[in-house]
């Protein structure tokens, strides 16, 4: 997703470009996930401004993809509730509500018990209160992914499928790049591979600390009608996707390049949210998927010009705010490229700075 909202960035600044995609544009984690676009909830406090900035600018990119004619990709809010059981949980709801206190474009409520039957009353009777989060969007990721790779070409930027093979370069410049059908020259080349950093190690010389971390999701269809808000308890949650789907998530597990779904990830899925809302063992099962996520131990996005080089860009490590981030991304890679500098808040992410 970096690199589509990269390539579409800097195709509308007029420089020539093309996109090499191996797989198909949202084969991966960028199209197998709930598409929420979240900057406050789970992210690392130095990737705040980040977050909140590309939060911003995805309202900027769906009026730009729609005047392109592009395909809409379902943009709408959500009403999350994160839910407390004990005490614990209760202090996590007034750290989460403090985080938000400060950011003007949302809101959060306290909810009782009471109120939270009102609002769903198949939810269990074990959850004490809640906090009510809203200000949130979601999107269609896969729909996303496909809007994104048609902007790209509809602002001017050549769209292959192909294999990269190898770089060529001197003086520490890239010169062309070898695919599977032919080589492409080139002034300047970004790499946004996901997790897989083997081969760009090894043509860059670097050392990126990018791994790929398994997520599992489910998407079920409820027996008595869909739920009206997202529900969430550490990593289990529960989306509202269209009419009648509830979208149950996420796992974490490093597996190395095992994308593979499972059954204990359906158990521990399933488990999780019949904690929350019991009428889930009882749900249709529409779909399992996994995918890999690209991830760095802090956390951190890599975002940068690559240690050594004068025109090789890297763009990678979203993890599970990739979706969120990739507007931000897109721009300001396209600045480093064009100019040197950006006015996106990247401080801290340089490839040769992130562990």
């Amino acid at each position: 997703m970096f690199g589509c909202c990269a390539a579409y960035q800097l195709a509308k600044s007029g420089a020539r470009t093309t996109l090499v995609e191996r797989d198909g544009f949202g084969a991966h984690a960028s199209g197998r996930n709930p598409g929420n676009l979240n900057p406050i909830l789970g992210t690392a406090p130095q990737c705040l401004p980040l977050a909140l900035e590309s939060f911003r600018m995805h309202e900027v990119l769906q009026d730009e993809l729609a005047a392109l004619g592009c395909a809409s990709y379902g943009v709408e809010p959500v009403r999350r509730v994160l839910v407390a059981y004990d005490d614990a949980d209760r202090d996590e709801l007034d750290n989460v509500a403090r985080l938000f206190a400060s950011a003007d474009e949302f809101s959060t409520m306290r909810l009782d018990a009471n109120d939270l039957q009102r609002i769903e009353p198949r939810l269990s009777g074990a959850i004490r209160e809640g906090l009510l989060i809203e200000g949130n969007r979601s999107l269609d990721s896969r729909a996303f992914n496909l809007a994104m790779s048609e902007a790209a070409k509809r602002a001017g930027a050549s769209v292959v499928r192909a294999e990269v093979q190898h770089m060529n370069h001197r003086a520490h410049t890239v010169s062309s790049v070898h695919t599977s059908i032919g080589e492409i020259t080139c002034d300047a080349v970004v790499v946004a591979t996901g997790p897989w950093v083997a081969q760009v190690n090894e043509w860059l010389g670097v050392a990126l600390v990018v791994e790929p971390v398994k997520g599992e999701m489910l998407r079920v269809r409820l027996p008595h009608g869909n739920v009206t808000h997202d529900y969430t308890h550490g990593l289990i949650s529960l989306y509202r996707r269209g009419d009648d789907e509830v979208w149950i998530g996420v796992t974490r597990e490093r597996s190395g390049f095992d994308d593979a779904p499972t059954d204990r990830g359906r158990r521990t899925l399933i488990d999780g949210a019949a904690r929350i809302l019991p009428s889930i063992r009882d749900a249709a099962m529409i779909e399992h998927l996994a995918s890999l996520r690209p991830m760095t131990p802090s956390g951190l996005p890599v975002i940068g010009r690559a240690p050594g080089w004068k025109n090789a860009f890297i763009a990678n490590g979203g993890g599970s705010k990739g979706v969120l981030l990739c507007a931000g991304v897109g721009i300001a890679i396209r600045d480093l490229v064009l100019t040197g500098e950006t006015t996106v808040p990247l401080n801290g992410f340089a490839p040769e700075g992130v562990r």
